[in-house]
């Protein structure tokens, strides 16, 4: 018997987040959001990659884990422990064009959490052995990731989009991991971590002026680093659209195709009438290449479409994971339903749907403590006003279908878009010949 399906409510009122931001010492800009209903506190430290740091993927990799490794006061184990009597968390992570320190703990213990952090950002000693096991680790791990086929599509896509640009760096490989030093992570550290151009976010049950005048006080030595102007990335280069690119991957027994190319930004207007549109095509379960490749024709399970947003600009990628013998029939699907979108744009009902969608999932993604600190870190590091975080559900509330059918057009036309499929060659190219030229290429080495 089946069950009913439960009524859809009216999504609530929007909450109003309030960002109170100021500069602190040495260039660092601070957000900072008070919210009471757990003790708690999260803190973001968000520091700028450069090309360059990008291009050697290997090193944030790395540093990522042994800036952990000890300082002058603790060692890897003291420093765990040190963290967890403040019933919180401590890490790093280095992912896009972004390295990000982080922490959390109970709001009455936030000066020692800022403490800790501090003596990472100050005296990271990066010993000798710690780093050793670190890159080991992560050599190993990277053989995992790298072995799986959606890494090597991301990889021909973000090569087909960017070419030589950071963006279109290939992730770091086993070998390059392990042959990062220790010095070379200290220079590292040097080089990024300092104050200017970084941004400080913290969320939890503290007044902003609680929040940042204890970090002026706890942060003061760092806070005083000499200034360093960072480098801004290169534009992104034109994308070229054609023709198809196989990127054989012999013994493989599915394609992964991709279809990508340039999204606007978050600071554009047109992004919220293309992230209905994203919506609409794929970026909800109830999308139209859902419907046709899942529901009716059986091809993939979970194809999708999404955009990510990065400092120097935003893609947009279309994807589905396929067995050989129907990937010339899913490419022509997806290709199919997005000049659909293009040309005839979206239903009123698409758009309703969309328009819930996008303003239910925001909002969930900014309910929590957590989860509000990381998408504030990831507004800041593009540089997007604080303000997108009450203005973007506003703005999707008000989205007409002219305006997402425009967008369609626009960022959606076929024109626009590259194709990527990794695949066997000796068992797709034939069939993928047979729609239109194609050229063959081979993964990063």
């Amino acid at each position: 018997m089946s069950l009913p399906r439960p009524e859809v409510t009216p999504l609530k009122a929007l909450r109003k987040v309030r960002v109170d931001e100021r500069e602190l010492g040495g260039g660092l800009r601070s957000l900072v959001v008070k919210r009471s209903e757990v003790p708690l506190v999260e803190v973001r430290l968000v520091f700028p990659l450069s090309g360059r740091q990008m291009l050697r993927p290997a090193v944030p990799l790395v540093s990522s884990e042994a800036i952990l490794a000890g300082t002058a006061r603790h060692d890897r184990i003291s420093l765990a422990e040190a963290v967890g009597r403040l019933g919180g968390t401590l890490g790093a992570s280095a992912a896009g064009d972004t390295f990000v320190l982080y922490g959390s703990a109970f709001s009455q213990r936030y000066r020692q959490l800022l403490e800790l952090m501090a003596e990472v950002l100050c005296t990271a000693a990066y010993p000798a052995e710690e780093v050793a096991a670190d890159r080991a680790r992560s050599a190993d791990e990277m053989t995992i990731v790298l072995s799986r086929p959606e890494t090597l599509a991301a990889e021909a896509v973000g090569r087909r989009l960017y070419g030589s640009h950071p963006y279109g760096a290939p992730l770091p490989r086993p070998e390059a991991v392990a042959a990062v030093t220790a010095a070379r992570l200290k220079r590292f550290h040097s080089s990024l971590l300092h104050p200017s151009g970084a941004h400080l976010v913290v969320v939890g049950d503290l007044t902003a002026a609680r929040a940042t005048g204890l970090a002026s006080e706890v942060l003061g030595e760092w806070l005083e680093t000499p200034p360093a102007s960072r480098s801004a990335l290169p534009s992104l280069p034109a994308v070229a659209t054609g023709p198809l690119e196989l990127v054989d991957r012999p013994g493989s027994v599915q394609s992964n195709i991709r279809i990508a190319g340039p999204m606007p930004s978050r600071l554009e207007p047109e992004w919220p009438a293309v992230a209905a549109v994203n919506a609409v095509l794929g970026g909800m379960f109830s999308s139209r290449i859902v419907e046709n490749l899942r529901e009716r024709n059986g091809y993939t399970y979970s194809p999708y479409s999404s955009v990510r947003h990065m400092r120097a600009g935003s893609s947009g990628s279309i994807g589905a994971d396929v067995s050989n013998e129907v990937t010339a029939a899913a490419l022509v699907e997806l290709r199919y339903e997005i000049a659909r979108l293009a040309t005839a744009g979206v239903s009123e009902e698409e758009l309703q749907a969309a328009r819930k969608y996008l303003i239910g999932t925001f909002l969930f993604q900014t309910a929590t403590q957590a989860s509000l600190a990381s998408t504030l870190a990831a507004l800041a590091a593009t540089g997007v006003d604080p303000g997108y975080l009450s203005g973007h559900p506003a703005r999707l509330a008000r989205l007409e279908k002219s305006e997402v059918d425009a967008a369609a057009r626009r960022y959606f036309s076929p024109s626009r878009l590259a194709t990527v499929v990794v695949g066997e060659a000796e068992a797709v190219a034939g069939q993928l010949g047979e729609l239109e030229q194609i050229e063959l290429s081979r993964p990063f080495a």
